[in-house]
């Protein structure tokens, strides 16, 4: 799954590349620190989370993992059917 998302707080723009249980995986231009509140909007999903932490990548963007909560059962099924 490579959907485009933009990230509604300090941690810029970027892609979302996966979706495991609660975990969201990004990409985005900057990092996101453990336990940081952010929204994003994934196609036409508004999710909210919280950051289970950043790691640099290569290309020098940043590898997100985001425990999202209050997910509906709409919007999960939505980011399971994404292609992958």
């Amino acid at each position: 799954m490579i959907l485009p998302c933009e990230a509604r707080s300090a941690a810029g723009q970027g892609e979302a590349v996966g979706f495991e249980g609660e975990t969201l995986h990004l990409v985005l231009d900057r990092p996101v620190a453990p336990g940081t509140p952010v929204a994003v909007r994934v196609g036409d999903l508004d999710l909210r989370g919280k950051s289970l932490g950043s790691k640099r990548r290569p290309d020098g963007r940043f590898d997100v993992r985001l425990r999202l909560v209050s997910l509906r059962r709409e919007d999960r099924a939505k980011l399971e059917a994404a292609p992958r």
